[in-house]
Order: C-alpha cells, then structure tokens, then sequence
C-alpha cells in the first residue's frame, strides 16, 4: 500500500481512540460529574431547569442531554463518559479538517497530532462535561463557517444550515463556546465575500433567534455571577502555565514544538507572509482569553484552563501555520516523533492513568477499609462529599464505621474526641480532600504522633497514624526561651523571660497585659520549603491565666514590596476546659502553601502572637515544623 496523508490520519485516529479508552470501564467519575449527575433526578423538564439548570451556571445543552441520555442507557462511568469521548476523537478528524483548508496537510496532520495526544484534550474527552463537546460543536461550525467563507458559491445553503444548527450548539453547550460563535461570527464579516453577505447576515440572525428561548436561563445565571469561593482569580502568569499545560508540562513536547517552529521558519509556506489568518486565528483565541481573564480579575472568577479548550486548537495553526506541505514520508515522520513525545509525557511524565483512575473518594473508602482489615484497635475519620461516599459505599458494599469530620462542632470538640480515642486506640485513620482544614493533622499528631503511611491521590490524602511512637518532623525553627541567640527571632524582652514555670527546660516567655505582640520568628520561605506543596505548621505552648482570652497565632507571607498572605488562628479554640488554668495546652497554625500564589521573589515568613485583647499568658517551645504536603493534590492541572 502506498503511503498517502489518509493513512496518517487515520493513524491518528486509531491512537487518538486508544489513548481514550485505554481501561475505559475503570475511569471514575469526576466531582464535576457527579454535580451534574445529582442534578438529574427530576420528574419533568421544568423541574430540571429550574433545579438543575439555573444554579449550575452553565448553559441547558449538556445538562439536558445528559437527562435524557442518563434516562435511556443508564449511569454507568462509561455509559455517561461515551458520546463526550466520541466527540473527543472526531475533533482531532475536524482539526485535520480545518487545517488542511486554511494551510495544508502538514499543518492539519501535526495539529490533529497534537490534539490526539496531549492531555488537556485526553482528560476531556474521558469527563462528561460540557468541554469537550464544546469543542466538537466549536471545530464543527468553524468546518461549515470556512467553507461558506472560502467557497460560498459551493452548496451554499447546506453549509449555512449547519453553520447554524452548530453555532446554536456552541451557545447551548457553555458560556465560553457562545462567546467563540459570537467572535467567529462576527470575523466572518471580513472575510465573506459580498454577494453573501446579506444571506451571512441572515445566518446570524436565525442563531440568536434559536438561542432566545435561552435568554430568561442567561440572564439568571449572569446575575448569579461566577464561582468566587472555590477558583481563585487569574494571576498574570495565567497564560504562560496554560500554555506550558497545552504541550503536557513536558520539556520534550515543548522542545519539540519549536523545532517544528523553527523548520518551518527554514521551509515556510509562504514566499510573502499574510498577516490576514494568523489575525484571525489569533483573535480567536484571544479575545476569549482577555474576556475571561478581564472579568475574572475585576469581577467574577470565571477563568479556568477547561473553559479554553473551544478555541485552544487554534494556537496550532498560529505555531505552526507557516510550515509548508511536506511528502507524506515526511509527515509520517513528523507525526510518529510528535505521539512518541507526547504519549511518553501522558503516561510518564503526567502519570494520567494513574491520577485520573483513582477518584479520592472512591479511594478515602478503599484505604479505610484497608487500614480497619490490617488493625484491630484503629477509629477512622473521614472529610469528604457525603453523597459520593455514600455512591461508593453502596458500590463497594464497604465498612461504614467511620466518624464524619464535619460531625465536630470545632476545634474543641475534635480535641476532645482524640484525647479519647488515644486511650482506647492505638491507631487513628484520616481520609481527606484538599479542602480539609490545615490544621487537622497537626492536632491529631498531639494525641497520635507518628504518621505510619500518607497516601496521595489529585484532590485527597488518606493518612495513618500511630500513638505508640514519636512524632518524625523537620523542625525549622524552635524557640525555648533558654537563650536569645537566634538571629531569625526578633522583639524577645529579657524582662519577659520568666523561670517560675516552664513548659519545658527553664524559661518560658511572659505575654502581658501590656504587651499586644510576641517576640517574632522570620525566615526566608525558599530556604525551609521543598515544593509548593508543603505545609508549615507553626505551634506553641501556652497557659492562660485568666478565662478571657482574646489572642491569635499568625503567619504572613511577606515580599520586600508587599504581603501575600496574612492569616491567625485563634489560641482559644485549643483551650478544651476554661477550668484547666493550671495546665499547658497546644496552639496550632498551618499555612497550606499550595493555595497561595508564590510567584514572587524573596518570600518571608512571619510568625507570632498578637495579643488582641491585651491578657496574660505564657508562651513556650515556639515551634516552625515543615509537612510534607501531597504532591499531586493539583497534579491534573499543574506541574508534578
């Protein structure tokens, strides 16, 4: 057989698809999934626009397809996950497609490579969202749209009917693929040619027509706003991550993108270089980016990588659209060495089948079950999204003797439950999501010191600990007031130090009633941390001498310019009876390190005791401890 281009991409294809379903059936559903899914269970179609539609904040399309489709075939992971992974694969098809139109084969075969390969569009094609159907929409009318654009005069009609049944799919499916049909609609105005002009016009006003019976839904969900509480707003090094992201995080597929630049800076396609496409593909991928990044910062946090994907393929064509048509051989090649690259990054480098396929809640419920079968005298905690759990628990038919953690009512009583359980149990279970309190190890580490096992899985850790042996710790700075010669302390008043009591050794350090700030411990962050995924936690001997008690341990994050992150925790949430004046108790802080941007230069940490209400109290053994934070808590979305 001879080679030719169909055989490439069909080669494509056929790895696209096996990237895809590689152990299909074991692919978990997603929280985003699992929102969707528990907003189906509604008897009629109003219901589910009024309960399951208005307070998502995404358009109907998706939502409503899933109610009927959930209805028909069931809700089985790969039942739900197949038409969003179809479309998946027929994208790669379409960018061939739309590459080949407006450059050439070369430039629409390493575009469809990329798009087959790289794990932005591996991962959505396997979650049932509405991104990667998005995107199937967006490249499928911008398939009609260029051909009504570059041959008008061929099958007119037929190509406008779909250019507007896809543009209204586009506005149905996400707010971010409404916004491309807008913008590749409007474009389309410079580049049809007159005598179709009025009839593009007419186009446009049929799709806004189709959209109408949406608005009242628009309109609700605009007033709603974004999704502040959970994604934080865009920092101005938003692009660069999500570019890196496009090409895997990956040195080699980043390496080998510029090559493939540069040979076709030395064999370009073009004699004369035509500014006209690369503005068009340019403004298509910008333009939606400044929106959102625009909004996000000034209004509503919006912003994230996913919503991007309708108009990411397009950053191809700006890379690569100069390259000029290669002999299939060479294309071969081109292509052979781009999958190597990226595959070897998705397996290896990303670990994607390894962080994808292990949900955290399905996995919080395996590993408890796992720690209660290899110990007998063993209570188990569990910090996670009720409704999933109880999915798996019915799944797994798994052993439901656990605590909840948001059963405590605070701190105190979390305290008080582990003081119990240290004296009948020798080992203490915690499954958690990221969203667990910070400060919740550094307690049960009081009560049961040593962590046995932690293991890491994206969006949750499961931890075992022991209360038979020490506690294993890096120790970054402790200050037991035995003398004053440590350059990183500041504010410590000799007149203070007193040797009546002490927590431990001979001194402990006075906080009186004139006294509103503790001595003060600095360090430069870059010097104590390992990755942003650490956590620092900061503790402190103290006894109280009165039952007022209006004090707080704080930690800042500071540059010579200004403060990143400032934050206190309360010493009285650890005070378990006002009754015990007599006795030493433990103050805990922790700064989780991966929820604060850390983009700056000379970050130092500061941390001391702010005593508010101006009471009396000693402070001992004035602890910085670095913890190992879990390296893959964002390992989806972030470098590993």
């Amino acid at each position: 057989m001879r080679l030719n281009n169909k055989i490439i991409i069909i080669l494509i294809i056929i790895v696209a698809t096996i990237l895809r379903f590689i152990n299909y059936c074991e692919i978990p559903f997603t929280h985003d999934e699992f929102s969707a899914l528990f907003r189906l269970d509604f008897s009629s179609f109003s219901e589910l626009i009024e309960k399951g539609v208005k307070i998502d904040g995404h358009p109907a399309g998706i939502q409503v397809f899933l109610y009927y489709w959930t209805n028909l075939f069931g809700m089985s992971e790969w039942i739900v996950k197949l038409p969003f992974t179809v479309m998946g694969i027929l994208s790669v098809f379409l960018i061939y497609l739309i590459g080949k139109k407006w450059y050439n084969e070369t430039v629409g075969l390493i575009s469809a490579t990329f798009l087959a390969s790289i794990q932005y569009t591996v991962i959505h094609s396997q979650i049932a969202r509405p991104y990667i159907s998005g995107l199937f929409f967006s490249l499928l009318m911008v398939h009609f749209w260029t051909e009504i654009m570059l041959s008008p005069y061929k099958n007119f009609y037929k190509n406008s009917l779909f250019f507007i049944l896809t543009a209204t799919l586009c506005a149905y499916n996400h707010h971010f693929s409404l916004l491309f049909a807008i913008i590749a609609g409007i474009s389309g105005l410079f580049f049809i040619k007159k005598p179709y002009l009025k009839k593009y016009i007419l186009c446009g006003v049929i799709i806004f027509l189709l959209y109408i019976p949406h608005l009242n839904i628009f309109f609700y969900q605009l007033n709603i706003g974004g999704v502040e509480g959970w994604l934080a707003k865009p920092d101005n090094t938003f692009i660069i991550k999500f570019l890196f992201y496009i090409f895997n995080f990956s040195f080699l597929s980043v390496l080998t993108a510029i090559a493939l630049i540069i040979l076709g800076i030395f064999h370009t396609a073009q004699k004369k270089f035509s500014p006209k496409k690369l503005i068009l593909f340019a403004g298509w991928f910008l333009v939606p980016f400044l929106t959102g990044f625009f909004y996000s910062k000034y209004l509503h946090a919006v912003l994230q990588f996913s919503v991007l994907i309708f108009t990411a393929p397009f950053l191809f064509f700006i890379l690569f659209g100069h390259i000029k048509s290669f002999s299939p051989r060479t294309n071969l090649i081109i292509v052979i060495v781009i999958l190597t690259v990226n595959i070897f990054s998705l397996t290896t480098e990303r670990k994607h089948y390894k962080l994808l396929y292990e949900s955290p809640y399905e996995q919080i419920l395996k590993d408890h079950l796992e720690a209660h079968n290899e110990n007998d005298s063993i209570t188990s905690i569990i910090d996670s999204h009720k409704k999933i759990t109880n999915y798996y628990l019915e799944k797994q038919s798994c052993n439901p003797d656990f605590v909840w953690y948001d059963s405590f009512e605070g701190i105190e009583d979390f305290i008080i439950f582990l003081k119990t359980q240290s004296k009948i149990k020798n080992k203490l279970y915690l499954g958690c999501l990221s969203s667990n309190n910070p400060l919740t190890v550094p307690v049960i580490q009081d009560y049961f010191p040593a962590k046995i096992s932690q293991k890491n899985y994206v969006g949750g850790t499961t931890y075992l600990f022991s209360g038979n042996n020490h506690k294993k710790t890096t120790i970054i700075e402790l200050q037991g007031f035995e003398s004053n010669s440590n350059d990183n302390w500041t504010s410590i008043k000799e007149t203070n130090l007193t040797g009546t009591e002490s927590f431990e050794g001979t001194y402990s350090y006075l906080i009186d009633s004139l006294t509103e700030w503790s001595p003060t411990c600095s360090v430069l962050l870059d010097k104590i941390i390992n990755n942003q995924n650490n956590f620092i936690d900061i503790s402190v001997k103290v006894k109280y001498r009165n039952n007022n008690f209006d004090a707080l341990l704080v930690a800042t994050l500071e540059t010579p310019e200004k403060e990143i992150h400032w934050d206190g925790t309360p010493l009285e949430i650890f005070t378990v009876s006002k009754n015990s004046e007599e006795n030493w108790f433990t103050a805990h802080h922790s700064i989780k390190l991966s929820d604060i941007p850390l983009n700056h230069n000379n970050i130092k940490l500061k941390t001391y005791i702010w005593n508010k209400g101006r009471e009396s109290f000693l402070i001992d053994n004035f602890k910085i401890e670095l913890r190992n934070g879990n390296p893959v808590i964002y390992g989806l979305t972030e470098k590993i």
